[in-house]
């Protein structure tokens, strides 16, 4: 039987590719990209999983597409709190703060061009 083994790469196009892949880089310390495209960046996270940035053509660009729902992930931290203050000081703004969830803390910001990104940290026991 076949089996899904993981999501490998998300991507989150975007209208300005050069500000978003600098707030990103800034916020998560992603490193050097294993893609460094014309149209687009992409990020080894920690375990395995790519993030990536698209160029995306803005006479095609649909409210569905960007920052209005259409994708939501979240990314996974070690200190929700830090990374709340960072997010903040590079221009993120937040739908909601760090708050206890389902036995987890979890928090969603918008990113520049308003992008819902979630927060998501473990709650150590």
């Amino acid at each position: 039987m076949a089996t899904v083994k993981r999501i490998n790469v998300v991507f989150l196009y975007v209208l300005n590719l050069e500000k978003e892949r600098r707030f990103y880089e800034a916020a998560f310390d992603l490193g050097k990209p294993v893609v460094d495209a014309k149209w687009w960046v992409q990020y080894k996270l920690g375990d395995g999983s790519d993030l990536a940035l698209h160029q995306m053509d803005d006479k095609h660009a649909t409210h569905a597409a960007l920052g209005h729902g259409a994708c939501r992930f979240s990314i996974e931290v070690d200190d929700i709190q830090a990374y709340t203050e960072k997010l903040k000081k590079l221009g993120a703004t937040f739908r909601y703060e760090p708050r206890q969830e389902y036995g987890f803390w979890l928090a969603e910001f918008e990113d520049l061009e308003g992008n819902a990104v979630r927060l998501f940290q473990k709650i150590q026991k």
